[in-house]
Order: C-alpha cells, then sequence, then structure tokens
C-alpha cells in the first residue's frame, strides 16, 4: 500500500462544502474531516429518524438514505480518493508522453457506492473501520504479519481471508492477491477521478484515449489500439477463451465461465431478497456474514438436470458458492 508517511510533498485539498485546507498527510485529512461530520451530522442518535443525508463535497451527488454511518463512510473515501488523484498527477508528471485524459472533470469527485462500514475477514478477526486509509492499512498489517507455513513439503504465505485458500511464496503476491478481496485502488486519473489497481492500468486509462495508430489493427475485428500492448491484451480476449459446456457462450476466464454457469445454467436461487420475493443466486458479504451464524452444513450439492454434457455441482458453504465441474468420460 502506498504510504502518505514517505511523500514529502503531499498535500491534499478539502473539498467539503468548498474548504480551503490543506491536508499533508493522511493522518492530518482524516482529523480534519471528523470535525466537518461531527459539525454537519452533530448529535448522530437524535439525526437516526431523518430520511436523508446529503454529501457536502464539491461536486458530490451523494444522498445516505437514513444512515449518518453511510454518510462518514462515504466522506472518508473522499478523502482516501483524493490521495489517489494526487498520486496519479504525481505519477503522470513522470510521464510526459502519454495523452491527456478527455474524459471531462464532470465526475472527479463521484464515488462508487459503498456501504456503512469497512469489514476485515481475516481469520480470527471482524475488526471494522468507517475510514477506507485505516481498513487498507489494517488489512496490509495482516499481510505484512503472515508466517511462513508447510504446505505440500514447501514454505507458503496462506490468505486467511474467510473463503480462499490462495496460497503464495512471496509475500509482494500475497499482498496483491489481497486487493482482489479488499477491492483497495492504488491510483486514481487526476483529471476524470477513474480507480485503479496499478499504475500499468492508469497509463493504458490514457493511452485507450489516444488516436489509435493504423498498423496495430486486431486481425480478428478490425479495431485498432495506440499501443501494441494494448492490442496484445484485445487479441487474448479472442484467443484465449474458454467455453461453457452447455452453450455456445465463451469466456475470457474460468472465473468468468464460473458465473456465466450459475446465472444461466442453474436453476436454484438459494438466497431470499430481503426487499422484495426474489430469490438470488449469490448473496452478498453482509448476506453471507449474517448466513453464517446459522448455516451448520458444510453444502448441499445439486445436480444439474442436463444429462447429455457435463453435470454442474454448487456446494452452498457458510462463506462462499464453490462451482465444481465434473467431465464424465
Amino acid at each position: 500500500m502506498t504510504s502518505t508517511k514517505r511523500r514529502e510533498n503531499f498535500e491534499v485539498v478539502c473539498a467539503w462544502d468548498s474548504c480551503s485546507f490543506e491536508g499533508h498527510s493522511m493522518e492530518e485529512l482524516s482529523e480534519h474531516m471528523s470535525h466537518h461530520l461531527k459539525d454537519y451530522l452533530g448529535d448522530k442518535d437524535a439525526l437516526e429518524e431523518l430520511d436523508e443525508f446529503a454529501c457536502l463535497w464539491d461536486g458530490c451527488e451523494f444522498l445516505s438514505m437514513g444512515s449518518p454511518a453511510e454518510l462518514e463512510v462515504h466522506a472518508y473515501f473522499h478523502n482516501y480518493h483524493s490521495k489517489l488523484k494526487f498520486v496519479g498527477s504525481q505519477l503522470l508528471k513522470s510521464r510526459p508522453d502519454l495523452p491527456s485524459c478527455n474524459l471531462g472533470v464532470h465526475s472527479n469527485n463521484l464515488l462508487p457506492e459503498g456501504s456503512d462500514e469497512f469489514v476485515c475477514q481475516w481469520e480470527h478477526c471482524d475488526s471494522t473501520f468507517n475510514n477506507p486509509e485505516w481498513f487498507y492499512r489494517h488489512v496490509d498489517n495482516h499481510v505484512e504479519n503472515a508466517e511462513q507455513q508447510s504446505l505440500s513439503q514447501q514454505q507458503a504465505l496462506l490468505c486467511s481471508w474467510a473463503g480462499c485458500d490462495a496460497f503464495f511464496k512471496i509475500r509482494y503476491r500475497l499482498r496483491e492477491h489481497m486487493r482482489s478481496h479488499t477491492q483497495e485502488r492504488l491510483v486514481a486519473c487526476p483529471t476524470c477521478g477513474c480507480m485503479f489497481s496499478s499504475n500499468t492500468k492508469l497509463f493504458d486509462h490514457l493511452l485507450r484515449q489516444a488516436e489509435p495508430i493504423e498498423s496495430l489493427v486486431c486481425e480478428h475485428c478490425g479495431k485498432a489500439f495506440s499501443s501494441e500492448r494494448l492490442l496484445r491484451d484485445h487479441v487474448r480476449q479472442h484467443v484465449n477463451q474458454v467455453k461453457c459446456p452447455f452453450c455456445d457462450m465463451t469466456c475470457t476466464t474460468l472465473a468468468a465461465l464460473k458465473i456465466h454457469i450459475r446465472f444461466r445454467h442453474c436453476d436454484e436461487r438459494p438466497f431470499p431478497c430481503d426487499f422484495c420475493d426474489k430469490r438470488l443466486f449469490m448473496c452478498n458479504l453482509t448476506t453471507k456474514k449474517q448466513s453464517s451464524a446459522t448455516d451448520d452444513k458444510k453444502g448441499e450439492e445439486i445436480q444439474n438436470e442436463n444429462s447429455d454434457g457435463p453435470s454442474v455441482s454448487r456446494f452452498l458453504t457458510e462463506d462462499r458458492i464453490l462451482l465444481r465441474f465434473l467431465i464424465f468420460p
């Protein structure tokens, strides 16, 4: 995780209700934001019955429906988002060869939908946070303190996140893997605000907006690209496809194929919606956390009725849904 403590020139301006405070560390920004929230929300217990809370960050249209806690998480994410945009602006100073982002600044301060809190699902840890910066630092501490364990006659670092059995030889790979669980982003485009998990993806974001080169054309679909690497990544979508054993659908990854089979070829919908009569084939983290307390069975196997091809077994576990593909000769 990129730490602002080591950034001597770190400077982010608070944009809450046209505030012009300049923070030089995430600690300063978080402390400053806490004062804004205290002034705005006042006595949170007295506000519980209000219908909505509007974010006062410049250019943000977020409304928290009946939850001051959700607004707090959202406001602290603005601080984190501002940090990522600062990191992106500093990074692009070293790459003057890259084109500028032309997506405009209308969405620069618009954030993705969040939740009431960040929950750590590392084994034996149920810490919760309303500030993404502290949450990501907390998870990084788990990674830093993870110890090598014996696995198949070799030492490995195990991912102890709920429902995950991945393992890695080096700590860097485990840290990188954890971002798939936490959705941590490391950098953002300073112009449009899009967030990315790596510097390379930020560069690709800009290169995709550049004028394509006529000689860099995909032979499969005729689309032109501005760099050889973007063309190579695109071609992989044509040649590295995983075919569904039940229909003509092809996916770029096995993970995408699993989602497709869950949605299209499994009739079971084990998760009821809390707000309507629909039933879902997947559950979110909150549903999984609630259901794990009452579901003591390891799983219920559901066989697909298609007898002409491979069968699909779904196992409903306490922490996740696993799909197994059993190919019979």
